[in-house]
């Protein structure tokens, strides 16, 4: 019996690595802006959160490379950015299509613009 569970065990083994060398992995997709519009309206607020502090911390590191800034935040609430972001993309339904980082980007420029 118990070379008979061996058996099974290492059949079913060798089946699931077959299988899964066969299938390719999945590339990278980008954030959708649907998703971001859903995360930021309520469904997942840290992903959103999450997802537009890494946008701010990049645009502060090219900043430091002297590029010219897309937007200018005078870091307000967290929240209130995330309900900003939301907003856009409810006043600007063709946003939803793009990337999230290229929504999320015109969406801060639009609420924190340089002067």
């Amino acid at each position: 019996m118990k070379i008979f569970v061996a058996s099974c065990a290492a059949l079913s083994l060798a089946a699931l690595l077959t299988f899964a060398s066969l299938s390719s992995p999945r590339a990278y997709e980008a954030t959708s802006g649907v998703a971001l519009h859903e995360a930021c309206g309520g469904v997942a607020p840290h992903i959103c959160l999450s997802y537009l502090a890494g946008i701010a911390d990049m645009h502060e590191i090219g900043l430091a490379g002297g590029d010219t800034p897309l937007f200018c935040p005078n870091w307000t609430e967290p929240e209130k950015v995330g309900r900003g972001v939301w907003l856009y993309y409810e006043q600007n339904p063709d946003a939803l299509e793009q990337s999230a980082v290229l929504g999320a980007i015109q969406a801060l420029a639009l609420m924190f613009p340089c002067e």
